[in-house]
């Protein structure tokens, strides 16, 4: 379904906020799949994700009253569903079940390096485990990874051959991909802090 002009969302939130289901169900219908998607950046186990979008749109039909008909509902929405996807995280983390699922599921779907490097290379977690490397592979890992360089531009600036720095940096990524999936106290910072971070974007 198309976007909604400002002044037909506005009409829609009003009647929205005075109890007409029509209005909710033209809105869901707008957003749903958004909301969707954004959660599942979030949130790897479709299953969880099917909740958690339910949740988002039954929290926006309960607090209807507090809606501002002169803000983006697109705004409140994005409040809401961050909010539900930090609230499950802080339960997964109080979970053991929950937590060994979740990692399983991260770990087949993506890779913790990356992950780590998007949360923009603040994770303390992350630099204590690139400080176990031996230093060359540190400095060259550092080098390609943080700094963004080719493995190119990182052979010429170390001196070495490509090879060379493919070599560092697979035994690297190994390594560290060992060290992060390990630490369950470092999975789910990192996924509270991305949840909080996140920009919810289309």
């Amino acid at each position: 379904m198309p976007k909604l002009l400002p002044d037909v969302e506005k009409a829609l939130l009003i009647k929205l906020k005075a109890g007409d289901q029509k209005a909710f169900n033209t809105l869901y219908q707008v957003y749903e799949r958004k909301v969707y998607y954004n959660l599942r950046k979030l949130i790897h186990i479709p299953e969880i994700v099917g909740e958690l979008h339910q949740d988002v749109f039954l929290k926006i039909w309960n607090k209807r009253i507090e809606l501002n008909e002169e803000l983006p509902f697109e705004g409140f929405l994005i409040t809401i569903s961050r909010n539900c996807a930090i609230d499950f995280y802080r339960k997964a983390a109080r979970d053991k079940k929950l937590t060994d699922q979740l990692a399983l599921m991260m770990t087949e779907l993506h890779d913790p390096i990356t992950d780590s490097i998007a949360l923009k290379e603040t994770s303390r977690a992350l630099e204590a485990a690139i400080d176990k490397l031996p230093p060359q592979r540190a400095l060259v890992f550092r080098k390609i990874k943080l700094d963004d360089q080719s493995y190119e531009h990182a052979a010429w600036h170390f001196g070495v051959s490509k090879g060379t720095i493919k070599d560092h940096m697979a035994k690297a990524m190994n390594f560290l991909r060992r060290e992060i999936s390990n630490s369950r106290i470092f999975f789910f910072i990192a996924l509270i802090i991305f949840s909080l971070i996140q920009v919810f974007r289309s």
